[in-house]
């Protein structure tokens, strides 16, 4: 009977879990358009505690939306897990974030069974997104990548059967997707850490940990900083 805290830091949305079983006890989370992750995180974790009535000593495992995704909060969520997993001696896991996403859709209400591939969304840089391929039974068809979107219109995906589209770099793919297989889902569609309890719990059950030494977000690319304004005289 596993107690897993989950962490989701990779997007705008910050949000935390705990999890028994792979049933979620709690979650707390808190959108910000300037990102939050900083101030709100360990506020969060706190919350999500006492309203479980649970102490942090308690928890079995921990586990992170590893990326892509916001390279800093993709860094704190990474240092926080490190973190607990280092002092408490617990082991910690990670999902990509495009999987947990794929494990979002699953659980919606707009599941159709007649899917075939499941392709979720992250906005990236001008121009690219980060995305992956799943089947319905969240089998990963094509693995985590950076694309640009006007030169990848996953014609050969949507040759092969019907493909759902969503996420928060949808609006830079559907002017360029035509194709009668293709589904979109318009509503804006973040990264939780609900998403995540049911993908821990079984890797859990695995031992699926990851070595706390060497870990490190999926980043997919380059951090590059942004670049300060003149001051104008």
């Amino acid at each position: 009977m596993p107690l897993i805290l989950c962490i989701e830091t990779s997007s705008k949305n910050c949000s935390v879990t705990l999890s028994k079983a792979g049933k979620l006890l709690v979650l707390k989370q808190y959108y910000d358009e300037n990102y939050c992750h900083g101030e709100k995180l360990h506020l969060l974790i706190v919350e999500a505690l006492n309203q479980g009535g649970i102490a942090i000593e308690d928890i079995d495992a921990f586990s992170l939306s590893y990326g892509p995704g916001s390279y800093t909060g993709l860094r704190i969520g990474a240092s926080a897990v490190k973190g607990f997993g280092f002092a408490l001696n617990k082991p910690v896991m990670v999902v990509s974030t495009l999987k947990s996403m794929g494990q979002s859709y699953i659980d919606s209400n707009y599941f159709d069974s007649k899917i075939d591939f499941i392709c979720p969304i992250i906005n990236s840089r001008v121009g690219e997104v980060y995305t992956a391929t799943f089947d319905k039974r969240l089998n990963e068809i094509n693995s985590p990548h950076s694309c640009v979107v006007a030169q990848h219109k996953f014609d050969n995906l949507l040759f092969q059967g019907k493909v759902v589209f969503f996420g928060t770099g949808l609006n830079k793919l559907k002017n360029y997707i035509k194709h009668k297989n293709a589904h979109v889902i318009a509503d804006d569609w973040l990264p939780s850490a609900s998403s995540l309890v049911a993908i821990s719990h079984q890797k859990f059950i695995k031992k699926d940990f990851v070595d706390l030494a060497y870990f490190e977000p999926l980043y997919l690319k380059k951090f590059i900083p942004t670049k300060p304004k003149k001051e104008k005289i």
